[in-house]
């Protein structure tokens, strides 16, 4: 039997160590560990041990003990007896009949979920985002501790914010006593009838101890989690209230909590207040532009050459490339990933047919992003592209006034 735990003095430093029985030896030196608050059991697929719970004469024979005076030794046959009783009293994975490639690859999985660790630890390139990256850190080293902080992201879609948003959860989940994740909101819960409860289910078991969560309770139980822990939360995609009042309840936060929101819609920001009114967040936003030009010129370089400049003889034609993305994150990528490996003359063939027919990858990008405009900025855009095409800003600006078209 495989036994589980982890010791934790501080965020930063884990001790984690694994107590494995067989043939009725411990095998770990487990006496110096029989503190219960210091354990994290692990919770799936296991069976007790009856050897340790036994106590055969093998784990407890004198030979077995070092030659000491018989007050000593009882004292040690005190505790050994005491902390195997602890290993019997846990769950741990069974061993027989499994090979043991598969059986420590479970354990070593079970061990980066229980620190917080993602097994995949290298975080993505992210290219413009700097100064973005640097105010969310100081964002969340902030140091506030009187109650949950919010930030929310805004911007179009395939501005970044996902991106940056699973960065920032990369570098600072280790820092708080629960982290979450939740990705791609607006589409799983479009996708499935049940998607936000099951939402409701994975945002519980990241940040709860509960393993079995009925629908009706669901709520209560993020509630409780959010009001006596300190997390660090990422939102991805909201996009209405019923799934920001689904995820974050109306308790309010532990202090020191901190929650990422990322959504196209500013008008959830407006009226948000889910939490109690007398323990308000601090709310802050964060508007995402496009890349300025010699960023999209290495985004887009890196896609297509799998460097931060263009090859040479691609200069003119990615400019060009660049021009027509207009600092667009998620069309940058698209089109390098299209254009990679391909000579220069069909890089200027592909542009040509864009201009005149898009791709339907890019068409989709920027019908995306028409669609995550408000409806104001819908309109706006559709009396500029019939009548103010070339024209100067505060000319359109003026004239639209004029007609009563909030500008």
């Amino acid at each position: 039997m495989f036994t589980l735990g982890a010791a934790s003095g501080a965020f930063s430093l884990f001790v984690v160590f694994v107590t494995v029985v067989t043939m009725g030896v411990a095998l770990f030196r487990i006496g110096g560990y029989s503190d219960v608050e210091h354990l994290i059991l692990v919770p799936s697929e296991f069976v007790e041990g009856p050897c340790t719970r036994e106590q055969t004469p093998l784990i407890l024979s004198w030979e077995r003990i070092p030659r000491l005076d018989s007050g000593v030794r009882a004292q040690k046959i005190e505790i050994w007896k005491n902390a195997l009783t602890l290993v019997a009293d846990l769950k741990g994975k069974d061993a027989t009949d499994r090979a043991e490639t598969v059986l420590i690859e479970e354990i070593v999985k079970e061990i980066y979920h229980r620190l917080g660790v993602p097994l995949n630890t290298t975080l993505p390139l992210l290219i413009g985002m700097d100064d973005e990256i640097k105010f969310i850190t100081s964002w969340l080293k902030d140091g506030s501790s009187h109650t949950g902080d919010i930030l929310t992201i805004l911007g179009m879609g395939g501005i970044g914010k996902t991106s940056l948003a699973k960065y920032i959860y990369g570098l600072y989940c280790r820092e708080f006593s629960k982290s979450s994740i939740v990705e791609n909101i607006s589409r799983r819960c479009g996708e499935n009838f049940n998607g936000l409860l099951d939402l409701q289910k994975q945002l519980c078991g990241d940040i709860s101890k509960t393993s079995s969560i009925q629908g009706q309770n669901v709520i209560s139980v993020i509630e409780n989690a959010l009001a006596n822990k300190k997390v660090f939360l990422v939102l991805d995609d909201i996009d209405s209230f019923v799934q920001l009042d689904a995820l974050l309840g109306k308790r309010g936060f532990y202090p020191g909590s901190k929650i990422i929101i990322t959504t196209k819609d500013e008008s959830l920001t407006h009226t948000f207040s889910p939490l109690n009114p007398e323990i308000q967040p601090k709310h802050t936003k964060h508007f995402l532009v496009g890349l300025l030009t010699f960023e999209s010129l290495e985004l887009l370089s890196n896609h297509a050459f799998g460097c931060a400049v263009p090859m040479t003889g691609y200069e003119e034609v990615s400019d060009d490339i660049v021009k027509y993305s207009e600092g667009h994150p998620l069309a940058l990528e698209v089109l390098g990933r299209s254009l990679h490996n391909q000579d220069v003359a069909y890089w200027e063939d592909y542009l040509d047919r864009l201009k005149k027919e898009p791709d339907s990858r890019i068409e989709k990008v920027l019908e995306m992003s028409f669609h995550s405009l408000p409806d104001n900025d819908k309109e706006l855009f559709k009396y500029i592209a019939c009548f103010f095409v070339g024209k100067d800003r505060d000319f359109t600006e003026i004239v639209m006034k004029a007609c009563g078209i909030n500008t």
